[in-house]
């Protein structure tokens, strides 16, 4: 079998290609994000897997630019993927945003997705996005009849109702509650295009399993970190909690205000020891409000079960972490770089280069490379047939 070449828009730090780069049947043409961290990123990550010519495989370029679409001319592959960015999508996003999203131009970044599509010729692509996106409705018009339109004028074939094609990452390996859609498209040229369709779905589903991966299987043997009788400041740079130089890169304390930190360890205990005074989202509601002084749309405290796959890891994480709380007492803290990206299913030799800020927002909107591997090896299977 010759490889399939492939291409990855908006790729972000990588999650998505980081099982096609180390499947040996996979060869990457283009790996294409404006980010310049997560350019860096992509760029480190490709060394390790000893790639040739890499400055013309990853590039930092806005694809939402004709100019940069019509580079696409004369490149073809096999297989496209991508993730055209979710913000607009997401309900999260629409909460917080005056116009519900409806103005933002990433609504209609999937054209550019697709008009690339077309250019290379390429036989499948698979977009992925936030469920949000079901609901959307930019211009008033669903974000559902947009995608289907466009797919038939460039020539493809998708379901006919995305709502079956939301998948949770939790059923592929992925420690994490996260459900995301899984547009799979087919070129019509292609003998028997909506049987393949069929194949696809049909065995990336059977491909799910129904034992999770906790919290604690995660992240539980990674180093603990205490809070600080007495804050530090080293190169004027405050620290909260213990810090010392771990086995494992990026696993890093942030800071957190002395409130904070009492806040953490009551609510980590109050799990712990199974009274859940805590445990609604009212009662959250009520604490932030009594805390802080001010509402919040969307509560603010959430302690990680450890017997759990943990709630979705969200981009908003480079912000702050009060929802994604440290399930130890003793350590009163949120998660560091390195959990995030555990519970995101990196693995610990994936380097996230950038501020860690930006690092905690790459990995918040990455695809976990578990559910990729189970991706690629799926795509195997429809070429192969």
């Amino acid at each position: 079998m010759k490889k399939i070449r492939f291409i990855d828009l908006f790729s972000g730090c990588g999650g998505l290609s980081e099982a096609f780069l180390g499947n040996k049947n996979f060869l990457p043409v283009k790996i294409i994000d404006n980010d310049q961290f997560c350019y860096h990123t992509a760029m480190r990550r490709l060394e390790k897997f000893d790639f040739k010519n890499l400055r013309k495989i990853v590039e930092q370029k806005n694809i939402s630019k004709q100019a940069v679409i019509n580079q696409f001319k004369n490149i073809k592959a096999d297989l496209v993927l991508g993730g055209p960015p979710c913000q607009a999508y997401s309900v999260a996003g629409r909460i917080r945003d005056k116009y519900g999203m409806k103005k933002d131009y990433r609504n209609f970044l999937f054209e550019s997705f697709l008009k690339i599509i077309k250019l290379t010729s390429s036989s499948f692509f698979v977009m992925e996005n936030v469920p949000g996106m079901l609901s959307a409705k930019p211009g008033n018009i669903p974000i559902t009849e947009r995608i289907q339109s466009a797919v038939k004028k460039a020539g493809y074939f998708i379901p006919g109702d995305l709502k079956n094609c939301v998948f949770d990452f939790s059923n592929y390996g992925v420690p994490q509650k996260r459900k995301r859609v899984i547009i799979f498209g087919v070129k019509k040229g292609i003998k028997n295009y909506r049987g393949v369709s069929n194949i696809f779905y049909s065995s990336l589903r059977s491909s799910s399993s129904d034992r999770s991966v906790t919290v604690i299987e995660a992240i539980g043997d990674l180093d603990r970190f205490l809070p600080l009788t007495k804050l530090k400041k080293i190169n004027g740079k405050k620290y909260s909690h213990s810090f010392y130089k771990t086995k494992v890169k990026d696993h890093i304390p942030r800071f957190h205000n002395r409130r904070d930190i009492k806040i953490f360890r009551m609510l980590s205990e109050d799990i712990k020891s199974k009274r859940n005074r805590y445990k609604s989202v009212k009662k959250l509601h009520k604490l932030y409000r009594c805390i802080v002084g001010r509402k919040s749309n969307i509560h603010k405290y959430y302690v990680l079960r450890k017997d759990e796959p943990s709630n979705l890891i969200p981009s908003h994480l480079h912000k702050d972490g009060l929802r994604h709380i440290h399930y130890d007492p003793g350590q009163a803290r949120s998660i560091t770089v390195r959990e995030a990206a555990r519970l995101q299913s990196f693995p610990d030799d994936f380097e996230f280069v950038g501020p860690m800020t930006e690092q905690y927002k790459m990995i918040g909107n990455a695809v976990p490379p578990k559910f990729s591997k189970t991706l690629s090896k799926t795509l195997v299977k429809i070429f192969n047939n």
